[in-house]
């Protein structure tokens, strides 16, 4: 688990060294989480959630890989998979494999920069329990 955790966290500092030329866009889930994604106008899109209401040794981090939908004139629906971990554990830092389905509202036609979002998520736990999590949120697409 130690490899895998200097993985993470290697392949993190280079994804910050790296320059990238898409857009970006942070959302906040709720009270619940904060993420930053790359361009949903690309077909396969990423997004890196934290969870942040917990203790610093039970801290989730989840990465997600999103295909997405042509987008509607208000909406936009996306599908993906991911990987919820707790890099700070001192135990199974894999938490969960995720299944997180997106749909992206634009209320406001001429500013599509800003969206609400609703997700629902099953979480397939390592100890063979299922979750389905449900986040709501706002985000803010920076660029073109």
């Amino acid at each position: 688990m130690k490899n895998l955790f200097v993985f993470i966290s290697i392949t993190f500092l280079l994804t910050l060294s790296a320059k990238s030329y898409s857009q970006m866009g942070v959302t906040s889930y709720s009270i619940y989480a904060l993420g930053i994604n790359t361009s949903q106008n690309k077909v396969i899109s990423g997004e890196l959630k934290t969870f942040a209401n917990r203790g610093i040794d039970d801290l989730l981090m989840e990465i997600d890989v999103f295909y997405n939908f042509k987008p509607r004139t208000y909406h936009r629906f996306s599908v993906g998979v991911g990987l919820n971990t707790g890099p700070f554990r001192k135990y199974d830092h894999i938490y969960a494999l995720t299944i997180p389905a997106q749909v992206e509202i634009y209320p406001l036609q001429d500013f599509k920069k800003l969206s609400f979002l609703i997700e629902l998520t099953p979480e397939l736990f390592v100890e063979d329990d299922v979750n389905l999590r449900s986040l709501w949120g706002i985000r803010y697409t920076f660029g073109e």
